[in-house]
């Protein structure tokens, strides 16, 4: 994010002293007036916001041919596709720990290429018939420890193998 905010604003010289006297673009003239100066750092920093707001670029907007007739309060959930399977086994941590009955995420990153297109037609045979496998509705429960506070938090694992 302030990649893009720097891009946009112009790179000036910076100096860590304030300045003896500023422009005052409502006088059309210098001041070395603390409270003017104040006042127009003020007005420069409440606009930068909108200003900076309406140089980006709007997001690119994908739509989908897919007409949904049912219930106002609904979602829709797309088929997926290889590059996304794929996209989501390389975010997975090699680090983390494997259950016992999981595929360890080395292997499964070795493997992506080959298993990713009948991973995305289970993942969208799923989608279609509106069921999720029992056997994949695991998840385990970690105490993770809270430092000084002596107390555990409780959080849940889903398996890392499987995520839609």
């Amino acid at each position: 994010m302030w990649k893009l905010i720097n891009s946009l604003i112009s790179s000036k010289e910076k100096s860590s002293c304030p300045p003896e006297k500023l422009f005052d673009p409502f006088k059309s003239n210098y001041t070395s007036n603390p409270e003017v100066m104040s006042n127009i750092f003020n007005t420069y920093f409440v606009s930068i916001g909108q200003q900076l707001a309406s140089k980006i670029p709007p997001p690119v907007q994908y739509t989908y041919p897919v007409k949904v007739n049912g219930p106002k309060n609904s979602f829709v959930l797309h088929d997926t596709f290889v590059e996304e399977v794929n996209m989501v086994i390389n975010t997975l941590l090699v680090s983390k720990s494997n259950r016992q009955n999981d595929i360890p995420t080395h292997i499964l990153k070795l493997c992506k290429n080959s298993l990713s297109p009948f991973l995305v037609q289970i993942f969208n045979l799923c989608i279609k018939a509106g069921t999720y496998p029992q056997s994949l509705k695991c998840a385990q429960v970690v105490p993770i420890y809270k430092g000084v506070q002596r107390i555990y938090a409780p959080i849940t694992d889903p398996s890392p193998s499987f995520h839609p």
